[in-house]
């Protein structure tokens, strides 16, 4: 006897179907009035539910559900936020003729769009997300393509030795605001592919952001061996073995998805080197069904790529032995006619035992930039030996700064924007004239919004502090400490990322005289707060 899990989706009062409709869109997970459709139905069971819209629909009961289907006032307002919705999916932009028709493919790690999706690990996944995010406001033409973990990155919990300790809660597909993509008959669609003359199978999960969508690949399907359908569990797992199947699965896994839908890219945006093994698909595709020479290819990829580089220094760059490149592609480079050695020397930088995959995305792309202007100083020096005919100043490595969606900006401040700026004010950010109107914020307005905001944050971290320490045992005189802990009229720096030695969070501490005198000046008083996790192979990190 065979059992099998199946998933029943709830039934519900028809006159709500526009509920569960929008709850598909991560639109809503931004949008300040359709955030307050959701928790005006259960604001406690929402929160509780990480603002997860899905989870949260299948945790209400028939008789809340009949009780909004028969409450008037909610559903106008489920209206408003429907409409606002189709207004935003349908809105055009005349601000980029020269992509009408086009798309653009953007391979991805991780994608921060919302903390009810925890796909992701720091800032390259939340920079993925506010891309997707931002190209939707524009209406640009983006495709997103990455991996659906079942496990994503790790929750942190800090042990009492004050090393942190990896915890790993699965996601269940069906209860995030996730669609399996399916042909016309309403049959799953599997990619097929291949490892070690294995062969795997790739379902597809629909992730929608407002106008455009992310395709996420799940390598945990029946058909697959069982040691296989691991490999999309855990986000940056420590071995390298499991990584280097993760990257080929989002390389030439993402573009045979991509083929498989009819999405043909005119652009291929490689969000650091994850993802560089989509070059082997694309050179099969150009030399074997198109009968392109490998130089013609070389060129018309190099032409068709852009790749982002995120990474201050060489060691923190995604490298592997020649060995696991040997031992995994071969075949496949072999089987376009080009050499196993050849191809090694695209990723090469000084020692011919380690493969750099940044190497090779950035010899196959004809735009390569940083995340900041000092960024574009440190790469053009970092990856000199790529250039040996260039002055540093000439190599083509430029700087575009980070910059953050206004779904990071506190509702306070989003208010704000909407009155000064107008209310679709996000669909012109590329216009300087809008921004002009910023200056006629009143000073007390911003500043008032910014006190509301700071509050809530201490209020925020005084409880999770009371929670943790009773969680370990702490007497009630520390329990009642941490609930008097941060003043909200201190200035406050705070210091939020990724814990790695190179990130250096502990070198305030170094002059504890100096800091001591600026935390304790009687007139300009400081406070700290440090957050942030390391990564679980980084031991260094941890103790940091």
């Amino acid at each position: 006897m065979e059992f099998r899990n199946i998933f029943v989706y709830p039934k519900y009062p028809k006159n709500l179907d526009k509920l569960y409709k929008i709850a598909y869109n991560c639109w809503i997970l931004w949008d300040m009035e359709a955030i307050k459709l959701f928790m005006s139905i259960d604001s406690k069971l929402f929160r509780k539910c990480n603002k997860n819209p899905i989870l949260f629909l299948m945790l209400l009961n028939d008789d809340i559900l009949n009780k909004l289907s028969a409450d008037k006032g909610f559903i106008y307002n489920l209206e408003k936020v429907w409409e606002k919705l189709e207004t935003y999916t349908k809105y055009s932009s005349n601000s980029f003729p020269q992509l009408k028709g086009k798309t653009i493919a953007y391979f991805s790690m991780e994608y921060g769009i919302h903390q009810a999706l925890p796909i992701y690990a720091g800032g390259l996944g939340i920079l993925s997300g506010d891309h997707m995010k931002g190209a939707s406001d524009l209406n640009f033409p983006i495709t997103g393509v990455g991996l659906f973990y079942q496990y994503g990155y790790f929750n942190q919990n800090i042990n009492v030795n004050g090393i942190q300790e990896e915890v790993y809660n699965k996601n269940n597909p069906y209860f995030l605001p996730l669609k399996e993509i399916k042909d016309a008959n309403g049959d799953k669609i599997l990619i097929k592919t291949e490892l070690l003359s294995v062969p795997i199978f790739i379902k597809i999960w629909e992730l929608r952001v407002g106008q455009n969508r992310i395709l996420l690949l799940d390598t945990n399907v029946e058909e697959n061996p069982p040691e296989f359908r691991k490999i999309t569990d855990i986000l940056y797992v420590a071995d390298k073995e499991k990584r280097i199947q993760q990257e080929i699965i989002l390389g030439i896994g993402g573009v045979k998805a991509l083929n498989t839908l009819g999405i043909h890219p005119d652009v291929f945006h490689l969000n650091e080197g994850h993802s560089v093994f989509l070059i082997i698909e694309r050179l099969r595709h150009l030399i074997k069904d198109l009968g392109l020479s490998f130089e013609q290819a070389f060129q018309y990829i190099k032409m068709t790529s852009v790749f982002t580089t995120h990474t201050p220094v060489a060691a923190g760059n995604e490298n592997v032995s020649t060995d696991l490149i040997r031992k995994y592609l071969s075949e496949d480079i072999q089987s376009i006619g080009v050499s196993i050695e050849d191809f090694l020397n695209f990723g090469y930088l000084n020692d011919k035992h380690i493969f750099w995959l940044p190497a090779l995305a950035i010899r196959f792309s004809s735009f390569i930039n940083g995340v900041s202007h000092i960024h574009e100083e440190v790469s053009k020096k970092m990856w000199k030996s790529l250039f040996t005919q260039m002055h540093c100043d000439e190599i083509p490595i430029e700087g575009i700064t980070n910059g953050v969606h206004y779904s990071w900006l506190s509702f306070q401040l989003q208010y704000l924007f909407e009155r000064y700026l107008g209310p679709s004010f996000y669909h012109f950010g590329q216009g300087s004239e809008i921004w002009e109107n910023i200056e006629e914020i009143p000073d007390e307005e911003i500043w008032d919004a910014h006190q509301k905001r700071k509050k809530e944050m201490i209020t925020y971290i005084r409880q999770r502090m009371v929670k943790i320490l009773r969680d370990k045992g702490f007497s009630n005189i520390k329990v009642e400490k941490a609930n008097k802990l941060l003043n909200q009229n201190y200035l406050t720096i705070g210091f939020a990322r990724r814990f790695a030695t190179y990130k250096r969070a502990s070198l305030i501490l170094k002059d504890k005289a100096r800091l001591k005198k600026i935390l304790l000046n009687p007139e300009r008083p400081v406070q700290l707060v440090f957050s942030g996790k390391a990564h679980p192979a980084d031991l260094a990190g941890k103790i940091s």
